[in-house]
């Protein structure tokens, strides 16, 4: 799945109202993951995550708030980005479900795009950071935006990052914003290269995308391509925001489960089991 000639077939699949079928979705999630791509459509300013990978998002099911929300005491939106270069076993907090964006470049014509502002190789515990979470910790200056710490390569993070037991906070995150054009495809790249080069801790904690915080109840313009659950126990609450989200907006989305690799040298797998959803259409 790469260039722009498959970016043009996987949009045109999507229709202005609704998801992909269930198992086209599963399909294009795995060549996505699979898609490692350093730019998309062949432009040095578009960077991968626009049009590759799996842009994924663990929520908790709750019957006070609906998935998409975010929260409004929060100063973004935090994601993480799964793709065969950038992998992790499990999600934050022992979540065991949550919901997957459409990349920006296969988002139906009539969704938002969302302002993607930074990337940190593993989790960097950004509610507790400035600048909508990309910035640093109080009393934390490592941890503040890669670049401008003359951070500019895999290899400069990974002497950062192994100057940093506790990890988290003292960490800095790359600035990836569309305002930064080229700058922002080299960020990234060299970010999932640093993701990989993390060893043991990197691959059994998650990555992390910060997005700007949107407006409450936009679920009809959101990108939301699918709910995904990795278990059966996460399987009920992805359930429940499956009808939740059709309830609220008149939009089927399919239930994927997706399988983590719990090895470095395996993948990630991807299903649509149309006995597990809660509703058909």
């Amino acid at each position: 799945m790469q260039g722009s000639d498959e970016q043009v077939i996987e949009s045109s699949a999507v229709g202005t109202l609704g998801a992909a079928s269930g198992p086209v979705t599963a399909q294009y999630l795995t060549e996505r993951y699979h898609n490692k791509v350093n730019m998309c459509g062949n432009n040095p300013s578009a960077p991968a995550f626009l049009c590759s990978g799996v842009l994924l998002r663990a929520t908790q099911h709750s019957t006070q708030f609906h998935f998409w929300n975010p929260n409004p005491a929060a100063t973004g939106v935090s994601f993480s980005y799964l793709r065969a270069d950038a992998k992790f076993n499990k999600l934050v907090f022992g979540y065991n479900n949550g919901f997957i964006f459409y990349p920006i470049f296969f988002a139906p014509v009539d969704k938002m795009d969302p302002e993607i502002l930074c990337f940190f190789p593993v989790d960097g515990a950004t509610n507790s950071r400035d600048q909508q979470g990309c910035g640093q910790v109080s009393g934390l200056p490592s941890g503040r935006e890669c670049q401008s710490q003359g951070i500019n390569s895999a290899a400069q993070y990974i002497v950062h990052y192994n100057s940093y037991p506790n990890k988290y906070g003292y960490l800095c995150g790359f600035n990836v914003r569309d305002t930064l054009n080229q700058g922002a495809t080299t960020a990234f790249n060299e970010a999932i290269k640093a993701q990989g080069m993390g060893g043991t801790f990197a691959f059994n904690t998650q990555n992390e995308f910060r997005m700007a915080k949107w407006a409450q109840n936009m679920g009809k313009t959101l990108p939301v391509e699918a709910v995904f659950y990795i278990n059966d126990a996460g399987k009920a609450g992805a359930q429940y925001d499956q009808r939740d989200f059709k309830t609220q907006t008149g939009i089927w989305i399919p239930m994927i489960r997706i399988t983590f690799p719990q090895t470095t040298t395996a993948d990630a797998i991807f299903q649509f089991i149309p006995a597990d959803q809660a509703i058909s259409s």
